[in-house]
């Protein structure tokens, strides 16, 4: 696939909102309702920094699995998913995909964020949350940016960006809200403060567990095989097979 514009990837976030997750143009998107509802198998786990996570598809892309750093914050998670979804549901070329510090320098990866940034904070969302002042004048209130990104699940970074991007603020409110500590503002201000947290290690999102145990049960792998897999989403760590 070429590199996306921005109409590309505002177009094609809309159609993963409305033919696969049948929501609307504006609403936030639940990341995890989404795995579910598209029944990618993920798991997160503790990666290193410059990682956010991978995802890969077979060839006919029935089957699809997502691995999520859980070192990276909630709103982090959020974004990695969602560009992982491109890759996944877009990119014209299935291979196994990492996701890592350096891949805004990649045109296909650029495609990714845009439609990552789409797909989360639409712009019509956006623009429902946002006053006719702070438009005009393209100078947002912190407040505002922390109603937002609570709602729609996004750090506060990638919700300045999209503004910027979007042309609802100024290169000067970009360079204020991104000096900000974002989390004493929102515990200062009633919110919690878990967007800004790492999150979930070792959750599993999709049936691993029940098929790991039917190979077992159908004597297709060994005990230890078994218990391995278990291990490998955190399960099992303290039992024996016998209370399976």
């Amino acid at each position: 696939m070429k590199k996306l514009n921005k109409e590309t990837a505002e177009i094609l976030a809309q159609k993963m909102r409305s033919e696969y997750l049948r929501i609307s143009d504006s609403e936030p998107v639940n990341m995890k309702t989404v795995l579910r509802q598209l029944n990618i198998m993920t798991v997160y786990r503790p990666l290193s920094d410059n990682l956010f996570g991978l995802s890969l598809a077979t060839n006919d892309k029935r089957h699809r699995f997502m691995l999520v750093n859980s070192n990276s914050t909630r709103g982090r998670q959020h974004f990695t998913i969602a560009h992982e979804l491109f890759h996944l549901y877009f990119d014209e070329n299935p291979q196994p995909h990492f996701c890592g510090q350096t891949i805004d320098t990649d045109p296909t990866e650029r495609s990714a964020n845009l439609f990552a940034s789409a797909l989360l904070m639409p712009k019509d969302g956006l623009l429902k949350h946002i006053s006719k002042n702070e438009i005009m004048s393209r100078e947002v209130e912190i407040d505002t940016l922390l109603k937002i990104e609570h709602l729609y699940g996004v750090s506060h970074l990638t919700l300045v960006l999209r503004l910027k991007e979007l042309q609802l603020i100024s290169q000067s409110c970009v360079e204020k809200m991104k000096a900000l500590n974002i989390t004493y503002e929102a515990l200062l201000r009633g919110y919690d403060t878990d967007l800004y947290q790492k999150w979930n290690e070792n959750l599993v999102i999709g049936d691993f567990g029940s098929k790991a145990r039917k190979l077992f049960e159908e004597d297709r792998i060994s005990e230890g095989h078994y218990l391995e897999l278990l291990n490998l989403i955190g399960y099992g760590k303290s039992e024996n097979c016998s209370g399976c």
